[in-house]
């Protein structure tokens, strides 16, 4: 690879070959689709997840489709991209969803989902290309974009990714959307195992950039998806020797940018190790568009190593690099990036301890110069500063939420510090849990609430209290962690989000794990949002459904209810709250009842059906009588003994997968039809024994038709082979008298 190519890739080209295939998105055509109407305006919010707020709509992948599904365009119902307008989720119009995308929006790395940028939609999805032995290659990842109102569905790519676990965000600069993506694992240059590589897409002129070759990390803004600015860690070559120095660089770069920034550095002047008989090299391979922000150089690398040579580090103008180097070198590690802020952990190769520290985004770029001595420090130990919910006031850092092994724990910031594990106690003001149990994982903040899991399991607590509000037990306030009903997400997919007051997330619940649709739960109450408070009454009414079905205190009385007279009625009720079908039931009941044998019980008796029947529709008169209050949801009134009352499915569910559903609750919930014994034939009918002879004589029997067949075809034709050769051959003779012939008169010459 001569200089002049190497250079050409970081330059912006057209038509560059990525991952072994072209972008061409430049030939791009569309599927047919129907034109959808309605007001595309408006500002976005929450780009970059699963859910992305836009102007009057909410745009979703609907569900968790899965790369093998059958993805051609149109086809795919779960996992496309749906729509709904925010006046059909105040109504609960929940299945009033459009398809806005025919294809499954897919990546196995659920750090970015879908994004919106003027009037497209951005995605990735399973390719549908076959290879020539006709196998659909759907292991690859083809990055696209659609219209908001669903036309101009790109057939073809802008990038197409050999697997879907790469890292990508699509960002937006001046107007012009980027694709910034991490290309691991890619052999640019013929390597036998490849380095990792961060590239910018530009989709308005279809040329991609290599932004830097051979990076060691990559860290994306982890709130804001749409920032364009990423940082990364690159380690130092030393070319003379083919090893890495022991110390490394932190690196920044905007999707923007075109200019390698070593380009006019690297020559055998400069480089260490530059092999002056050839034009090529793996010190050509070196391309890096961005600025160093931190230089890992240590004194004693500087002096053994004579580094002035290495056009790779810092060197401020004005002063010799030995002047400002007087440190031990470091490593760096970047732990997050988050609100223009860079978390980063330091080590040393005397001192491991990894020390947390920042920088700010837009500071001067002094890469010796702010390498802060320890005292500076935030936190002593950041190595799980990555998983940490960092807080923020009036811009600076105000403290960092995390869970640990036994709580989740606010660490506030204590004359710019963190506070040392070691100090934390029950009385302390600045470091204490405000969840106490195990397990428990951080979801994300909405307002001054904290969403976590436990077991799946989502819940809610107001984290901005003291110690002390913490510690009331039975508080029966914000600051008293409730759990949200029984809403279980899973967690292999895109977090939950909460879009304009709706807790949207991919099901676990109940009778649901095998589909994993999005599912929407309404946060808001009569005064705002649900207070903690108010979601405990709701849980407490939800939990009544249940006592009133199975314990002794509703239907699980068997002296007012006796199992003999309502047979199955406890499931029959759960088929009921799960939307089961009621028509159905009444003429399932009937059919099994009208099979039974005479004189049994009947399986479904006409008092089961009576109070199912109460159930459906709830007064003041039976036992439903706390659930009479009822909802609007997909047009129909919902009492609050149905689970739609609650929470329900978002968008639309495939044909495929509603009947599925539909048997499911018919499995769990209804007794299954007897098995009808096969006709019995009068062999069947035989003992074991009788079968056993039946069969041996039919042997023997056949055995004596087929000797006998064989000696009678044998005497017939033994018999035949003995007749005389000339009687086999004879003429025949025709012997009609003819009167004119004299048949006795003949000439021996005649014969």
């Amino acid at each position: 690879m001569n200089k002049r190519f190497t250079k050409i890739i970081c330059a912006i080209v057209a038509s560059i070959f990525v991952f072994g295939v072209i972008a061409i998105a430049g030939c791009a055509q569309y599927y047919p689709s129907d034109k959808l109407t309605g007001d595309f305006d408006g500002n976005v919010k929450s780009n970059g997840g699963f859910a992305v707020e836009k102007g009057e709509y909410v745009y979703f992948i609907n569900g968790t489709g899965v790369s093998t599904a059958d993805n051609e365009y149109g086809t795919p119902v779960k996992g496309a991209v749906y729509r709904i307008s925010k006046t059909d989720l105040k109504n609960r119009n929940y299945s009033s969803a459009d398809k806005v995308v025919g294809n499954i929006a897919y990546s196995s790395n659920y750090n970015g989902g879908i994004f919106i940028y003027g009037d497209k939609i951005y995605y990735g999805t399973p390719s549908t290309a076959k290879n020539s032995e006709g196998v659909v290659q759907n292991s690859y990842l083809d990055m696209k974009s659609t219209r908001l109102d669903g036309t101009e569905a790109m057939k073809n790519y802008y990038v197409q990714f050999p697997s879907a676990s790469y890292e990508y965000r699509y960002v937006a600069v001046d107007g012009t959307v980027y694709l910034l993506y991490v290309a691991t694992g890619e052999t640019l240059f013929d390597e036998e195992s490849g380095v990792n590589n961060l590239h910018s897409y530009n989709t308005k002129t279809n040329e991609d950039t290599l932004l830097a070759y051979n990076v060691s990390s990559v860290t994306f803004d982890s709130e804001d998806k749409t920032n364009p600015r990423v940082y990364y860690t690159m380690n130092v070559h030393d070319y003379a020797t083919d090893s890495d120095y022991g110390y490394n660089q932190i690196y920044t770069v905007t999707a923007d940018a075109t200019v390698d920034k070593f380009k006019d550095k690297l020559n055998k002047d400069t480089v260490q190790g530059w092999n002056d008989d050839e034009e090529e090299g793996e010190v050509d391979r070196y391309i890096n568009c961005g600025d160093l922000v931190l230089d890992g150089i240590g004194h004693k690398d500087y002096i053994g190593n004579e580094l002035s040579k290495t056009p790779f580090n810092y060197n401020p103008e004005g002063k010799e690099v030995n002047e400002t180097i007087n440190q031990l070198s470091y490593t760096y590690t970047i732990r997050q990036y988050v609100n223009g802020n860079v978390f980063y952990t330091r080590t040393t190769t005397t001192n491991d301890n990894a020390y947390l520290f920042s920088i700010k985004t837009g500071e001067e770029l002094k890469p010796i110069e702010n390498n802060l001595p320890n005292a500076d420090a935030i936190l002593n130990d950041g190595s799980n500063a990555g998983s940490y919910k960092f807080l923020f006031k009036d811009g600076a850092l105000d403290g960092v939420i995390y869970a640990e092994s036994s709580a989740i724990t606010i660490n506030k910031v204590q004359s710019g510090k963190l506070n040392p594990a070691t100090e934390k106690h029950e009385t302390s003001n600045k470091y204490y849990p405000i969840v106490k149990e195990s397990g428990a994982s951080v979801i994300g903040i909405d307002g001054d609430y904290l969403y976590y899991t436990v077991s799946n399991n989502i819940y809610r607590v107001d984290y901005t209290g003291s110690n002390a509000d913490y510690n009331k037990l039975h508080s029966e306030n914000d600051y008293d962690p409730v759990q949200i009903l029984d809403l279980s997400t899973i967690s292999s997919w895109y977090s939950p989000e909460i879009i304009d007051g709706y807790l949207l997330f991919a099901s676990a619940t109940a009778n649901m794990s095998n589909y994993n649709y999005v599912m929407v739960f309404d946060l808001h109450g009569e005064n705002g949002l649900l207070s903690n408070k108010e979601i405990r009454e709701l849980n407490d009414k939800y939990a009544g459904i249940k006592d009133i079905i199975d314990t002794d205190e509703g239907y699980g009385d068997t002296d007012k209810y006796p199992t003999d007279k309502f047979a199955n009625l406890s499931k029959t009720l759960w088929y009921g709250f799960y939307d089961g079908d009621a028509e159905y039931l009444e003429e399932y009941a009937k059919e099994l009842n009208d099979a039974r044998e005479e004189d049994t019980d009947e399986i479904y008796s006409e008092q089961t059906i009576a109070e199912y029947k109460k159930f459906l529709t709830p007064t003041a008169e039976n036992e439903w009588k706390d659930y009479t209050a009822t909802k609007k949801v997909n047009g129909a009134d919902v009492y609050a003994n149905r689970r739609d009352y609650y929470y329900s499915v978002l968008g639309v569910m495939s044909d495929e997968d509603k009947d599925s559903y539909a048997e499911v609750i018919k499995t769990n919930y209804l007794v299954a039809k007897p098995e009808e014994e096969p006709e019995v034939g009068w062999y069947e009918g035989l003992s074991t024994l009788e079968q056993t002879f039946f069969v041996i004589g039919m042997v023997v029997l056949g055995g004596i038709v087929i000797g006998g067949g064989i000696w009678l075809a044998f005497f017939l034709i033994h018999r035949k082979s003995d007749e005389p050769t000339e009687r086999r051959r004879r003429i025949k003779v025709d012997t009609t008298d003819d009167k004119e012939i004299d048949v006795y008169n003949y000439d021996k010459e005649d014969l």
